[in-house]
């Protein structure tokens, strides 16, 4: 899966809301979106902004099968970060920040 089909796939995901969020220690500061200080539909106006060569995709590190999609995205001046994975046809969000 590239660049177009994940991005679609994820705001698709936000848009029905089939997202979850990975545990982690310091989600506070790194998932905003799990905290509320992002919404969904932020994080898909963010996603669309994201360019083909702001992203890349990775196998990820807790589980080689799975596919872990990075974009990141350049808004209002500020650098962001978003990283997530596909469980069935649900999206789960490990990072969402500045």
């Amino acid at each position: 899966m590239g660049f177009t089909a994940a991005r679609s796939l994820l705001i698709d995901a936000l848009l029905s809301g089939r997202f979850q969020h990975e545990e982690r220690r310091d989600l506070e500061r790194k998932n905003l979106l799990a905290v509320g200080d992002v919404s969904a539909e932020f994080v898909i106006g963010l996603l669309k902004a994201c360019r083909g060569n702001q992203y890349k995709a990775s196998p990820y590190h807790f589980d080689a099968r799975i596919l872990c999609h990075e974009f990141k995205p350049v808004s209002a001046g500020q650098a962001w970060y978003v990283k997530a994975y596909f469980l069935s046809s649900d999206a789960v969000f490990i990072s969402v920040h500045r």
